[in-house]
């Protein structure tokens, strides 16, 4: 487990003495998250690579600091086909490929005021994530031949969105988040000379959560 993971792990733990003016009923929660993300033309190598809408599924496990405050530990998936190559030394099109990646964040979110929606709670948010890409992956070809790249590094994001609740312990929302990692240094399966990347994505998500 990455140390700031479990730095993050032992800091909600720790948040469990808060005082009962600070807690609330049902503080800690658990999410499962899907949407949609957009790699846009990631950097790579000399050139870019061009990819196609992907998917993200991941989850959370958080807890309420107060009314206002949140702090969660979370992990996203993210799978994007490659539509086309212009790195030297690669397929232009390499027909079966993908960039992916799993990141794992510490996510720290401030809930603005409610306002009713129908039946409804609904309470805007913003959101700060730092974490680590865990394992950012580029299966790509050259000359027909598939190749396999994958590194890790640091990585940043930025959260807004909406969430909805409607007095139950089931909670829901959407928003975005906006994902970046440092220069990242891909190595290959094999032999072979190793390639940077940095690897960015736009990410769409609906979230289920269950407060305990």
């Amino acid at each position: 487990m990455p140390r700031f993971l479990a730095f993050a792990l032992a800091g909600l733990v720790m948040s469990s003495g808060l005082s009962p003016a600070v807690a609330q009923e049902r503080p800690w929660y658990v999410t499962i998250d899907a949407g949609l993300s957009a790699t846009g033309h990631p950097d790579f190598s000399d050139g870019r690579l061009t990819t196609r809408q992907g998917s993200a599924l991941g989850g959370s496990i958080g807890r309420y600091l107060g009314q206002s405050w949140r702090l969660e530990a979370a992990v996203m998936y993210r799978n994007n086909a490659v539509r086309q190559v212009s790195a030297s030394g690669f397929d232009a099109r390499p027909g079966d490929a993908d960039w992916a990646s799993v990141v794992l964040t510490v996510n720290g979110f401030h809930d603005f005021d409610a306002f009713r929606l129908g039946q409804a709670s609904v309470r805007p948010y913003v959101g700060l994530g730092a974490g680590h890409a865990q394992e950012v992956d580029a299966d790509l070809s050259a000359a027909g031949a598939e190749r396999e790249f994958s590194g890790s590094s640091s990585a940043g994001q930025l959260m807004a969105g909406l969430r909805w609740d409607y007095g139950s312990p089931w909670v829901a929302d959407v928003g975005v988040a906006l994902t970046q990692s440092r220069r990242i240094r891909l190595v290959p399966t094999g032999s072979g000379a190793t390639v940077e990347a940095r690897y960015r994505a736009t990410t769409v998500m609906a979230r289920l959560g269950y407060r305990f």
